[in-house]
């Protein structure tokens, strides 16, 4: 009888309790991260967090404290950009919009003071939720010694790199105090009260001394480590820049001038370590992984391109360049005006020794075409009009929006235009629709290698919807490619005829400009 008695206590208990009502959640969790009580906005910000229904508790509150935490970083985010944007606007400065998206997406944030995460497991919905906490008072006493642990190592940086001359202790000094000045957006965001007084140079003091030591500079290197300036003061920090040619006047045509002005500036730019300078010898992968969509900036995802103009002023050589963003805006500008004695000294050219040549030729290629359906593109892998030094190996990409004939002509320097497709090696001149063509493959059968002489030539791509005829002869013995005679006029001529005779039939053109030189040389 006892023994049943023992049985039958908790048994009771157990149905006793499971009618107890379940426990109720905590303030935060009713108000979706808002607590007042406990944590009064004046001091705290908070960020909330809710887990996906089902599976493990310790997974659910991971996924809710990694929401709460983001909630708060993004709160704070939005904080910074707003206070950055006013602060721009203050000075009388113009910030782009393309600058202000930049802010808002990368602005980093170091959640110093976040030292309170709780979680509550909600049984019945078997749901997680999670706050973060953030106690501004803590983190801004962390701010304050952090601010003048920045200004004194900002100050040493610029003292020493102002003894020395050395633009490189100048430009740490420029880094530090741009991390002192987020700090100071950062703390003002969180405290209404001024921060205390911080020994550090100004960015404009920073700046007039980096002008100075390039200034000092001799020969040609001076105006383009000026100009390089120029471009950064103004570029978004961390932006990827892609060096984009640098042509003579109103034309796709570079000298040797343009090729050593693209080489340095992307050297000095990258030296300043504010942004990104891509490398176009990935262009290859990147055009064939994205399928030619967005041309080379596209395909390396560049943020910002810089494009150059060359203009022949008679004794002065005018540079201007602009740093353009994906969306087309314009986030900086420059203009170079070098003396022409000392470009002729450095032994630079302003065009190509074929120039009034190739220009004849480019307008011929671009003479009216007849609108038709068919739509054909070619994609050099370092750009239209890119730079290609002897030995270097060339790669162009083809796609039409129809199936189609194609035929690719490469106009030498020396006049002569070979088929490079369809050629020995592939010998079939059908292609299908969006689908990406490489010329050369990578299978090995042939290439395009960059040999004497060099200057300015084109790639020329014919499409039609029914066969082209393009008449050649005997190979070019450097290439192995088949040589057209037919005068590059009459030839385009003859094949766009092809839409006249007959109706039915598409046809469309493409062309890329190529600029070839001999291995780099150093300016003086």
């Amino acid at each position: 009888m006892s023994f049943a008695r023992n049985l039958l206590l908790p048994m009771l208990l157990s149905a006793w309790c499971s009618w107890l009502p379940a426990q109720a959640p905590p303030a935060w969790v009713q108000g979706q991260g808002q607590d007042p009580a406990a944590y009064p906005a004046a001091r705290f910000l908070t960020g909330y967090g809710l887990s996906s229904p089902g599976g493990d508790q310790a997974e659910q509150r991971r996924q809710a404290v990694a929401m709460a935490q983001e909630a708060l970083a993004s709160a704070i985010r939005t904080h910074i950009s707003s206070e950055f944007t006013s602060r721009v606007t203050q000075k009388d400065q113009h910030m782009t919009r393309y600058a202000q998206n930049l802010v808002r997406t990368h602005a980093d944030l170091d959640l110093q003071g976040v030292d309170t995460v709780l979680s509550w497991h909600d049984p019945k919905g078997n749901v997680t939720h999670a706050l973060a906490v953030l106690d501004k008072p803590r983190t801004v006493h962390l701010l304050d010694g952090q601010l003048q642990r920045q200004a004194a190592e900002c100050a040493t940086a610029f003292d020493r790199g102002r003894a020395a001359n050395d633009p490189a202790g100048l430009l740490q000094a420029r880094h530090l105090r741009e991390a002192l000045e987020e700090t100071l957006v950062v703390r003002a965001v969180l405290a209404p009260e001024p921060p205390p007084a911080v020994a550090a140079p100004a960015a404009a003091d920073i700046t007039a001394e980096l002008r100075r030591v390039y200034g000092s500079r001799a020969g040609l290197d001076r105006y383009v480590a000026l100009a390089a300036l120029d471009l950064d003061n103004d570029l978004p920090k961390g932006i990827r820049v892609l060096m984009d040619r640098i042509t003579f006047a109103d034309t796709p045509f570079c000298g040797t001038l343009s090729a050593w002005l693209e080489q340095s500036l992307a050297a000095q730019l990258a030296s300043s370590g504010q942004v990104r300078i891509l490398d176009k010898g990935q262009g290859l992968q990147a055009l064939r992984a994205s399928a030619m969509e967005g041309g080379l900036g596209g395909a390396l995802e560049a943020q910002a391109a810089v494009r150059g103009v060359v203009l022949d002023l008679g004794e002065e050589v005018v540079v201007t360049l602009r740093a353009i963003s994906a969306t087309g805006e314009e986030l900086a500008a420059a203009k170079v005006v070098l003396p022409a004695q000392l470009v002729r000294r450095a032994g630079l050219k302003l065009v190509p020794d074929n120039y009034q040549e190739a220009r004849k030729a480019l307008e011929i290629c671009d003479a009216q075409v007849q609108a038709s359906k068919l739509q054909v593109k070619v994609a050099l892998d370092r750009g239209d009009g890119g730079i290609y030094r002897r030995g270097e190996k060339l790669h162009l990409f083809v796609k039409a929006n129809m199936d189609c004939y194609l035929k690719v002509l490469y106009h030498q320097v020396d006049g002569t235009k070979v088929l490079v497709f369809p050629n020995k090696y592939h010998t079939e001149a059908r292609i299908q629709r969006d689908r990406l063509y490489q010329i050369p493959p990578d299978d090995n059968s042939f290439d395009l290698e960059v040999t004497p002489p060099f200057g300015a030539e084109l790639v020329k791509v014919i499409a039609c919807t029914d066969p082209i005829d393009v008449p050649t002869e005997a190979p070019d013995p450097s290439s192995g490619l088949a040589v057209v005679r037919q005068e590059l006029g009459s030839l385009l001529v003859t094949s766009r005829s092809i839409v006249v005779k007959k109706a039915e039939a598409q046809y469309g053109e493409a062309t890329a400009v190529v600029n070839t030189m001999e291995a780099a040389a150093k300016a003086n």
